[in-house]
């Protein structure tokens, strides 16, 4: 009986959450006017909102395994902003086990 129910209680397949790893890097970054999205090099897609104020923000991700602390530095009034990983000068940065990422415009 308990063998039933552990197989109930366990999920598996593509929808299930991967447990966080440390080599988990964000792949993809887009910022919105109200929220950040990265699509995670494990292949899970965080986002973070932001909380109805104005100037930079911060939250964290949320509906992901990845539950990293984002600051938007520099907020934009553009709908999308498709970002890319910069030594300086960053829009947003993503802070997760390996450190602090920061990302930028794509130029």
């Amino acid at each position: 009986m308990l063998a039933v129910l552990a197989a109930c209680g366990a999920r598996t397949g593509p929808d299930a959450p991967s447990a966080p790893r440390g080599d988990v890097r964000a792949a993809q970054v887009t910022l919105y006017r109200d929220t950040v999205t990265a699509r995670m090099s494990d292949g899970a897609l965080c986002a973070a909102v932001r909380e109805g104020r104005t100037g930079p923000w911060a939250a964290p991700f949320r509906g992901c395994p990845h539950a990293w602390p984002v600051d938007v530095i520099r907020p934009t009034a553009q709908a999308r902003v498709p970002l890319t990983a910069v030594a300086a000068d960053p829009w947003v940065t993503l802070g997760g086990p390996s450190g602090v990422q920061g990302f930028g415009p794509r130029r």
